[in-house]
């Protein structure tokens, strides 16, 4: 098995940015091996980016305000130990971003929610700016990567559901839902304005629906399935796509 070999084939070339999503399981090889392998398929003007979400600055899934008393709520506030970029774990974004995360090289930006891993030319370019609003939007890494020459987007053993940059598209359409996020940022409480989260209701539509129009490599990478295609093109397909769903359902929230 040649993974390196694999990205070739689907058409990832020297010098790509690719955004990655991946599930390493039944795939035949482990994280460290896809993670050389990308490396290799890009090059050394090549960028390969993955998500970084952490939970370490949300107030406790498990809890619930309603049933606590105020002085409940201010410790479990207190307990929170918010985001730092350098020791907080992803959560939920699989085996191989927690380990993309830690490996040597691979700069995150500063999003205590949101934030986005990269490793290669440019990294400190992406990574740099991160505001708390609209935190997928275009003054962000998710921006900055799009704007990267021979941007893509990979997806290998994963849905459509699973891809971050379908956010953008999100925040991009016109109208959009909203929704605001309450995290604990630089040892404080703060909210700020976010899309809503469509990733299980519209994104495998978008998908296949970008799928329908030929823009998608489709090809092996190991024992899985993956998928490849133009990042900004997707997300030019996706904002539009939502931006019909939205309008045709009324909703804003």
């Amino acid at each position: 098995m040649n993974i390196q070999k694999d990205l070739d084939a689907l058409g990832v070339k020297d010098g790509d940015a690719l955004f990655v999503h991946a599930g390493i399981k039944g795939l035949g090889a482990g994280p460290d091996d896809i993670i050389q392998a990308l490396l290799a398929a890009v090059g050394d003007a090549g960028l390969v980016a993955m998500p970084g979400f952490s939970t370490d600055a949300y107030f406790p899934a498990h809890l619930s305000r309603e049933a606590m008393t105020a002085a409940e709520i201010a410790k479990a506030e207190a307990d929170v130990p918010g985001f730092d970029p350098k020791t907080s774990p992803t959560d939920g974004m699989g085996v191989l971003a927690e380990r993309f995360r830690t490996w040597p090289g691979t700069l995150r930006s500063g999003h205590p929610t949101i934030s986005v891993c990269a490793h290669g030319a440019g990294a400190e370019q992406v990574v740099a700016q991160h505001p708390l609003d609209w935190a997928c939007g275009p003054d962000t890494p998710f921006g900055a990567f799009l704007r990267r020459p021979n941007a893509k987007v990979l997806l290998i053993n994963v849905g459509w559901n699973r891809c971050s940059l379908l956010h953008t598209a999100e925040t991009l359409a016109d109208p959009r839902r909203v929704k605001t996020r309450r995290v604990k940022h630089e040892g404080k409480w703060v909210e700020s304005p976010e899309v809503a989260d469509d990733l299980g209701r519209l994104f495998p539509s978008v998908g296949a629906a970008f799928e329908d129009t030929g823009a998608v490599r489709t090809g092996p990478v190991g024992k899985a399935e993956a998928r490849l295609c133009s990042a900004p093109d997707l997300v030019d397909f996706g904002s539009e796509w939502i931006s019909a769903a939205n309008e045709a359902s009324g909703d804003r929230a």
